[in-house]
């Protein structure tokens, strides 16, 4: 109960990206690199303590940029950690952060041939935001039979483009 009060004293503190500001690119670069850093973090230790690093996640994936880079992560050498990453993270987020979170999970849930824990992080995704957009398209994915395979193809393209827009770095396709 502790951490949840000081989350949330955390998450009082940040605002969400203003994106009638100029400085959109900035702040979505900086929830890409808190969300690497959170990603490097948990692998180290397999939990993370610094609320702030938390907290600013939690408010980035709010971005659909940010969510959609840190969705692309996920690849077939890392899955078992990012499934515990961001099981972890849906179970720490408070109401209103939950969505986000919850629809990466289920995505690395359903990729990893866990269909049931993914329709129940949708549940949860739906219980956050009634109308999650992602949860409604991810719901439709999963009950159309989509192979596993096949949307883990899909995935990397994500974070590729996010990068070569947002951080400025080019792949070779």
């Amino acid at each position: 109960m502790t951490n949840n009060l000081l989350l949330d004293d955390q998450l009082s503190k940040l605002n969400e990206i203003n994106y009638d500001g100029d400085d959109v690119l900035k702040q979505q670069r900086l929830g890409a690199i808190a969300v690497n850093q959170l990603v490097t973090n948990f692998a180290l230790t397999k939990h993370e303590d610094d609320l702030e690093l938390i907290a600013f996640v939690l408010v980035r994936l709010k971005d659909l940029q940010v969510r959609d880079y840190a969705m692309g992560l996920v690849t077939g050498e890392n899955i078992d950690q990012q499934f515990n990453l961001w099981y972890w993270l849906m179970s720490t987020a408070p109401k209103g952060y939950i969505a986000p979170v919850a629809c990466i999970f289920a995505a690395c849930a359903y990729e990893s041939g866990e269909s049931d824990l993914a329709h129940k992080a949708l549940d949860n995704a739906f219980a956050d935001q009634i109308s999650y957009p992602l949860a409604v398209l991810l719901r439709r994915v999963f009950f159309s039979g989509w192979p596993a395979q096949s949307f883990a193809q899909c995935a990397p393209s994500f974070t590729q483009r996010f990068v070569h827009l947002f951080l400025g770095v080019v792949f070779n396709y």
